[in-house]
Order: C-alpha cells, then sequence, then structure tokens
C-alpha cells in the first residue's frame, strides 16, 4: 500500500513539476521582448529572419542589399530600378524603414510600427498605400509582428536618407484608403474548404 502511495505520489510530483516549468518557459516566451518589455536579441533575430526571408521587405525597401549595406532598408535611392512604383495615378516611394529620427521610423512608436503592419496605418493614421503588403502582414501573429517592430526599430542602424513625399498626378498626397474599403477579414478556422485537425500530437 505504502509503495503505490509513493509510485503515485512521485508521479503527480513530477507531472506538477513539469506542468509548472512548461508554464514558466510559455510565459517567459510570451514576456520576452515587445510589447510587454524591451526588445529581446531573441525577438530581434526573429524579426531579421522575417523581414529578409519572409515578408521580403527588402524586395522594396533594400533591393539587392544585405545587412552589410549601409544604405540597408533605407528605402528609395534615385536610379533603384523599378522604382517609384507607379500605382495607377498614384507615385510611391519605398519609405525609410530605418530607426532615423527625423529620415526613417526612429520617432515612430513601437505600437505606431505595429499598426503600420496590423492595421496599414501610417504616424499619422492614414492607410498606407501599395505595394506594401499591409493586407497579409495583418493576418500574421501579434509575436510575428512584433518580432518586426523589435528588428526595424533595435537591431539595426539608422540610415539618414530622405525619401520623395508620395503623389498623385495633380502633385497631392494620394488617399489609398478606397482600395482597402471591401477588405475581408481571414475566415476563421476551419473555413468551408478546410480540414480540421482534431488530435493532438503531444
Amino acid at each position: 500500500m505504502h509503495s503505490k502511495w509513493r509510485i503515485l505520489s512521485s508521479g503527480l510530483f513530477l507531472f506538477v513539476l513539469v506542468s509548472v516549468l512548461l508554464l514558466g518557459l510559455m510565459q517567459a516566451d510570451a514576456h520576452n521582448g515587445f510589447p510587454y518589455e524591451s526588445a529581446s536579441q531573441r525577438q530581434i533575430q526573429r524579426g531579421r529572419y522575417l523581414v529578409t526571408a519572409v515578408g521580403n521587405c527588402v524586395g522594396c525597401h533594400s533591393p539587392n542589399k544585405t545587412p552589410d549595406d549601409p544604405q540597408w532598408l533605407a528605402g528609395y535611392l534615385p536610379g533603384t530600378p523599378g522604382q517609384p512604383f507607379q500605382i495607377g495615378q498614384f507615385r510611391i516611394y519605398a519609405s525609410n524603414i530605418t530607426p532615423d529620427l527625423e529620415t526613417g521610423i526612429g520617432s515612430w512608436t513601437p505600437q505606431q510600427i505595429f499598426n503600420s503592419l496590423r492595421h496599414g496605418q501610417d504616424k499619422q493614421g492614414k492607410t498606407i498605400c501599395p505595394p506594401m503588403p499591409w493586407i497579409y502582414y495583418r493576418d500574421q501573429s501579434d509575436r510575428d509582428n512584433w518580432a518586426i517592430v523589435a528588428y526595424l526599430s533595435k537591431g539595426i542602424k539608422p540610415v539618414r536618407n530622405q525619401v520623395p513625399e508620395n503623389t498623385t498626378v495633380e502633385g497631392t498626397r494620394p488617399n489609398c484608403a478606397p482600395l482597402y474599403q471591401n477588405l475581408q477579414p481571414l475566415p476563421s478556422y476551419p473555413a468551408d474548404n478546410e480540414i480540421e485537425v482534431r488530435k493532438n500530437w503531444w
């Protein structure tokens, strides 16, 4: 009887210990960096991966450059092939997304940078124009979008590069909000043509 009780007690103790450790790891991961604390190295490295390999931010903001380049993510530069972008009647210049205070996003708060990804809003709350693909970033997890924020705000050097203002053919600032007025949210999982996997594999 005592032997069975000791085995049961030991098993219960191990279960509780593992549960506490897993919960601690989950909480540490959830609060490791923005928005709860300062950006962490792990979060910045995750952001670097998303910016360079997944989101392809460099395709517009730093084409044919690497993080070794002194103009990394500095936005439009005269002579950049295919830029500025002609979107209908709008002429759009790739923004400087380095943390330069005057010409980049250095004066933006982390929340404002996050809002540009999740809601497609610039610092003034105006809708960001194509070809910036914020409609895809909005469906990313908070964790991934905050990682991008961490990399752009804390993981790269500021570059002073004043990018021209976006313009219409009349020379005014484009209003891109109507382009997204019928934008629909991603349907909840599982959608009509998806299969829900109910079995856990852990």
